[in-house]
């Protein structure tokens, strides 16, 4: 005799389809920012979301690290292996600066 149902457990489709999601917090010099997205959305849109939310920084004007590495706009966080609660730093370019030294020069 078999029990109820043919023996096999129903499975929640919803929650097998549903993208994993997590909250990323960004820190920059003066801001800090948490944004929660979709572990296979791209980075790009966090990028986007930093520039929008921190207006006297220019877009494009920094870069952004993972554990040391440099964040591209193409990359996930699946891809980096994000968890929830993991932190991006931003920093922005800075020119200028002293001249090349040279050795002996004096």
């Amino acid at each position: 005799m078999s029990p109820p149902g043919g023996g096999r457990e129903k499975v929640d489709l919803k929650a097998a389809v549903k993208p994993q999601m997590l909250t990323i917090k960004v820190v920059g010099q003066e801001k800090v920012i948490h944004h929660t997205m979709r572990m296979t959305d791209k980075l790009k849109v966090l990028m986007d979301v930093w520039y929008h939310k921190v207006p006297n920084v220019t877009y494009g004007t920094g870069v952004f690290l993972y554990d040391g590495l440099r964040v591209r706009r193409n990359m996930t966080p699946v891809g980096l292996e994000m968890e929830d609660g993991d932190m991006l730093d931003f920093f922005e370019h800075m020119d200028g600066g002293a001249g090349p030294f040279i050795v002996g020069s004096m």
